[in-house]
């Protein structure tokens, strides 16, 4: 690499382009075990037909949540590391101890702070899916009517359903800015930083970078849009038909709940399975790699900035952290 490159950085989108024609098998790698973890984590719910629906369907989906914890959380920050050090290159040592509880504890640090975000999204969803098996119709829809008291109405569960969904979606935009918020951290060097330490170095980041990472967002929001459009392609039509929007807002709103508790067919099953192979794995790989190319390059800059200011450091924590991330980084830098 020459100086005359490194002076002129490019754009991490065409960063992200050159890394996935140079390492398409490390790429199509990381992808295929993220799919197979997440194939995985499901199959005790297999033991459910196996064992002719004698086993309580808690039990599986307790041993769905375990595998997910066990296996999903932590390997996310493998994958995230395995894509991040593309973008180097010079040859880091992966010799570190405690790798996976490093990985464990820091993705279970990374859900927490992003559920108590989404906790009155969680809460509404809760309620609709779990209590309305549990309470009578008059009781469940209560709560829904008085919500048009708000707007100064009369209890009416149409009103109440809108205002309802209009609430969810805010709280589902909160959810998401509290996850967002924490994107960095997916990419942080965690076996050399360890979770605190990887928790600081992403809101630096986020703190001083806001402005990147905001267009990092809208781009990757941009690249998942053929996948929501191709998707909705699919449901709505069929949702159409088992929906008679003519019916009293309650109406529809039990055959919304009865429809969602329901199993899809198998003709719908496999054109979404189409839709996310044709249009969703291709672009994910993508947006992944611009992800991890963005962090890679915040992360240069800032080892590098505090690299050349290590005389400011206020303690010896410090200055150890800066030089993980410089260890992490390198000084040969593969964006520029």
């Amino acid at each position: 690499m020459t100086m005359a490159e490194k002076k002129t950085p490019i754009s991490v989108g065409k960063a992200a382009r050159r890394a996935i024609r140079r390492h398409f098998d490390q790429v199509t790698t990381v992808g295929f075990v993220q799919i197979v973890l997440r194939v995985a984590v499901f199959s005790p719910l297999l033991l459910t037909r196996l064992s002719g629906g004698k086993l309580p369907a808690w039990i599986c989906w307790a041993g769905v949540a375990a595998l997910y914890i066990a296996l999903v959380i932590p390997l996310r920050f493998w994958a995230r590391e395995k894509l991040r050090r593309l973008f180097y290159t010079r040859n880091q040592s992966a010799k570190k101890r405690n790798v996976y509880q490093k990985w464990l504890k820091t993705g279970l640090l990374r859900y927490l702070r992003g559920i108590l975000w989404g906790l009155p999204f969680l809460a509404g969803a809760v309620y609709f899916t779990v209590f309305r098996r549990i309470l009578d119709a008059k009781t469940m829809w209560m709560p829904i009517r008085q919500l048009a008291v708000l707007v100064g109405r009369e209890p009416d569960i149409t009103t109440g359903g809108l205002i309802a969904l209009g609430l969810m979606a805010v709280f589902g935009l909160l959810f998401a800015y509290g996850w967002w918020r924490d994107l960095p951290l997916e990419y942080m060097p965690v076996r050399s930083l360890g979770p605190i330490k990887s928790l600081h170095w992403s809101r630096r980041i986020l703190k001083k970078h806001r402005g990147e990472m905001r267009k990092g967002t809208a781009v990757n929001f941009f690249l998942s849009l053929p996948a929501v459009i191709g998707a909705a392609a699919v449901l709505v039509p069929y949702v159409m038909k088992q929906i008679d929007f003519s019916l009293g807002g309650e109406m529809v709103l039990n055959m919304l709940l009865r429809l969602l508790r329901s199993p899809l067919p198998r003709m719908i099953l496999l054109e979404l399975a189409g839709v996310a192979v044709v249009l969703y794995l291709p672009l994910w790989g993508y947006r992944k790699m611009r992800n991890a190319a963005l962090i890679a390059q915040l992360m240069h800059e800032n080892s590098d900035h505090t690299h050349h200011h290590h005389h400011h450091s206020d303690t010896q924590e410090s200055a150890a952290q800066e030089s993980a991330v410089q260890e992490e980084t390198g000084d040969d830098h593969a964006i520029g």
